[in-house]
């Protein structure tokens, strides 16, 4: 019988749950999300490029976008100076090793994500790139059919009732 060990004779069976086999993670996920990101960065700015050249078809603003770009690396920053201080692992296909429900992480679970979508935002904002938008739209569905829902099953695998708990009461992204 599959996952039920046997102590002695005398005591009764004591249910043990089995483990699955560790799949290999998809090629999507293999891929780290500061990846993604970068590519559709570059992929936004080069179609920019092909279609508009050098122009801001909607104008610039390089002081907003600088901002934007400052607040979203240091919410990143924030968020993952919370994981150093609590030594668990950065990269999402990591095991992690303790729940992390303070700094940014109080206010949506997925802090860095969120620095990176403002950062790229930020970006399109100072070049005057409006790709930049649907790079951003691309960035925030892949990482959230892939790597969040990863994530989230990681984490109740590890932590169960408290995951679940921090889950209900803090949002996803903001």
């Amino acid at each position: 019988m599959a996952g039920v060990t046997e102590l002695s004779p005398s005591r009764a069976l004591v249910a043990v749950p089995a483990r699955a086999p560790a799949a290999p993670p998809s090629r999507w996920l293999r891929l780290r999300p500061p990846g993604i990101a970068r590519a559709l960065t570059v992929i936004a700015l080069a179609l920019h490029a092909v279609v508009f050249g050098f122009n801001a078809p909607l104008g610039r603003s390089i002081a907003g976008g600088a901002l934007a770009m400052l607040a979203g690396f240091a919410w990143m920053a924030w968020a993952w100076w919370c994981f150093r201080r609590a030594d668990t692992p950065l990269p999402p296909t990591a095991q992690p090793a303790m729940l992390v429900d303070h700094g940014p992480f109080r206010f949506g679970r997925n802090p860095m994500y969120l620095g990176m979508v403002v950062m790229m935002l930020g970006l399109g904002l100072a070049a005057g790139v409006p790709f930049m938008a649907i790079a951003v739209l691309n960035f925030a569905a892949i990482v959230g059919a892939v790597h969040i829902p990863h994530e989230e099953a990681q984490m109740q695998r590890a932590f169960g009732g408290w995951y679940s708990d921090y889950a209900a009461g803090v949002r996803r992204w903001i």
